[in-house]
């Protein structure tokens, strides 16, 4: 375990989203990461019987590694609309950056000096 991350026992009964809940509020933090441009900075999204908020990291992190590994004190409530949105667009984030890396790494490939070419002619 990383020497940042400290294990504090959980509130009695509580889980993990009542615990970001309650230390954050009900609001979604998403403040246009989702590509959304909202007013005033906040979402004002919150979740709904069907649809309950998410606790996930903010910046929300391009890989889904990251965001488990996030401890507790690191998650925000997101609202599940703009949560799918941001996972979306840093999907769509990564796999760019795979498609420059691909690129990059293939340059060398096609980098070849040609042989001059020959004049003149016959035998």
């Amino acid at each position: 375990m990383s020497p940042r991350r400290k294990n504090t026992p959980a509130p009695a009964g509580l889980t993990v989203l009542e615990q970001v809940l309650r230390a954050h509020g009900l609001l979604c933090v998403c403040a246009g990461a989702c590509g959304t441009e909202h007013p005033s900075r906040e979402c004002g999204g919150h979740g709904t019987e069907k649809s309950p908020m998410l606790a996930a990291p903010y910046p929300l992190p391009l890989t889904e590694h990251e965001t488990a590994s996030a401890p507790v004190a690191e998650l925000r409530p997101w609202c599940p609309t703009c949560w799918r949105k941001t996972r979306k667009r840093n999907a769509e984030l990564r796999a760019e950056l795979r498609r420059q890396e691909l690129n990059e790494a293939q340059l060398g490939l096609f980098d070849v000096e040609r042989p001059a070419p020959v004049s003149g002619g016959g035998r």
